[in-house]
C-alpha cells in the first residue's frame, strides 16, 4: 500500500515537473519558475472577467497579478527602481517588452487557466491558442492600443535593457539631423517584437537588414503601403498598422536604410 502511494505520488510530481513554465531571469540567470500547478496555489490567484482583443469578447481566466511575480523574481526594489524593461519570450519567437513602470500598475494578470474551455479556446482566426500562459489586462484602457502588451503563449520572462538585449538594432553616431533615431522609436514601438534588425530581435517575421537591408529590395512607396495595410497586399501574421502617420513611415524607412549602410547591406 505504501509502495503504491510512493509510486503514484512520484508519478504526479513528475507531471508536475514536465508542465509547461515559465522562467523569469536577470543578468543571465535565472531567478524564478512557475507553472500552472505552482500558480493556483498562490494566495494571489484569482478568477478575471476581460474584454480580450484575441476573441473580440468577454473571457474569463484563472490569472495571478504579474506584479507580484515581477516582486519574486526582481525582489521589491524593481518598482523602485524603474531601470530598464521586461521582455516576454513566446515560444513562437515573438517577443514583446513593457517599461517597469507601466507593469507596476494594477490590472496585469498572468492567466495560465481558460476557465472557459478546458484546453483553451480556439481564437476566432487562424491564430495559435494563447495559453499555457497568457499576460491580459482587466482595465477598460489598458488595450494593446492603449501601449499594453498581451503577449501570448510565454515561456521566458527576461529583465533587461533594450540597448542591450537589441544592441546592433540600435542607430548608433547618426549623423546630425537624422531621422535614424525617430524611425528606431517607431520600430522599437510596432516592429522588434516580431522582426529582426541585423540579427536582434524577434523571429517571427524575417529579418530586415540580413542578408540585405529591406530598402534594397523593395521600393519605399510600395513598402510604406505594405505596413500599413498588409492585410490587403496577401494574408498573413502581419497585422495592420495603419494608425502610423506618414511622418512615422518617413522616419522608418530612414532608419531602414542608416542601418543597411552602417552594416553593409545596403
Amino acid at each position: 500500500m505504501h509502495a503504491l502511494a510512493l509510486m503514484l505520488a512520484l508519478g504526479a510530481g513528475s507531471a508536475r515537473a514536465a508542465d509547461p513554465a515559465v522562467a523569469f531571469s536577470s543578468g543571465g540567470r535565472e531567478l524564478l519558475r512557475v507553472t500552472a500547478w505552482s500558480l493556483r496555489g498562490r494566495k494571489d490567484a484569482r478568477v478575471v472577467e476581460v474584454m480580450d482583443p484575441l476573441y473580440g469578447k468577454l473571457k474569463r481566466y484563472r490569472a495571478v497579478p504579474i506584479s507580484g511575480l515581477l516582486t519574486a523574481a526582481f525582489g521589491a526594489a524593481w518598482i523602485e527602481d524603474g531601470v530598464g524593461e521586461v521582455f516576454f519570450e513566446a515560444r513562437d519567437g515573438y517577443r514583446s517588452h513593457a517599461r517597469l513602470p507601466l507593469l507596476a500598475r494594477e490590472g496585469g494578470m498572468l492567466a495560465f487557466e481558460d476557465i472557459d474551455s478546458a484546453d483553451w479556446e480556439d481564437p476566432p482566426r487562424e491564430e495559435a491558442k494563447p495559453g499555457p500562459f497568457y499576460l491580459v489586462w482587466t482595465g477598460a484602457d489598458q488595450t494593446p492600443a492603449d501601449g499594453y502588451p498581451w503577449p501570448r503563449r510565454i515561456e521566458a520572462v527576461t529583465r533587461g535593457l533594450v540597448e542591450d538585449v537589441y544592441a546592433r538594432a540600435v542607430p548608433r553616431n547618426c549623423p546630425p539631423k537624422s531621422r535614424a533615431p525617430a524611425g528606431w522609436a517607431v520600430f522599437r514601438a510596432n516592429c522588434v517584437c516580431c522582426h529582426a534588425m541585423s540579427g536582434h530581435g524577434g523571429s517571427v517575421g524575417p529579418d530586415l537588414n540580413a542578408p540585405r537591408g529591406i530598402t534594397s529590395y523593395h521600393e519605399k512607396a510600395r513598402l510604406k503601403e505594405y505596413i500599413r495595410h498588409a492585410s490587403s497586399f496577401r494574408r498573413t501574421q502581419m497585422p495592420d498598422f495603419d494608425r502610423l502617420e506618414p511622418k512615422d513611415l518617413d522616419d522608418l524607412t530612414a532608419y531602414f536604410d542608416f542601418m543597411a549602410v552602417k552594416a553593409g547591406t545596403k
